[in-house]
């Protein structure tokens, strides 16, 4: 059992190591902002594409798909971990969540790419879903569970 958990962390080690990597490359805002995080709280907080309501193996696919957009949902996740709960806090957390996810798309595709035109439509159809009062009711039950709130 132990060595199973321990096989996890690593995986889980390499992946925020990676997330925070490209993060960094691609210029990301927010960078300020999770390196006031412990590398304990930056993998609780993450929990890939999607909101925390959705089944985990749901995210997993949606971050397997949306890949190239996880490091903007790494910084939106912790920033609804540490959140007030205020709607400021929410449309800050988007409209950074919107920036970065363009980045990445300019990050991952030269200029003259067909992806990075399809990617930065994705961002937007990203930000939509997160930003609307659906995705306000998700900030909110993010907030709420305390599984979320062990972060803070």
């Amino acid at each position: 059992m132990g060595e199973a958990k321990q096989k996890r962390d690593a995986q889980r080690a390499a992946e925020i190591d990676e997330l925070l990597k490209i993060a960094v490359e691609a210029k990301l805002e927010g960078l300020d902002f999770i390196s006031s995080f412990s590398y304990e709280q930056l993998s609780d907080g993450y929990n890939g594409i999607g909101p925390s309501f959705l089944p985990a193996a749901v995210r997993a696919k949606l971050t397997r798909h949306l890949a190239i957009f996880a490091p903007a949902a790494f910084i939106h996740d912790m920033r609804t971990a540490a959140s007030d709960g205020s709607r400021y806090g929410f449309d800050f957390a988007n409209l950074e969540f919107l920036e970065n996810c363009l980045k990445l798309a300019d990050y991952h595709y030269a200029w003259w790419s067909w992806k990075r035109y399809r990617a930065r439509a994705v961002a937007h159809l990203l930000y939509d879903c997160v930003r609307g009062e659906g995705g306000y009711l998700a900030w909110q039950q993010a907030i709420d569970n305390e599984e979320r709130r062990k972060i803070q």
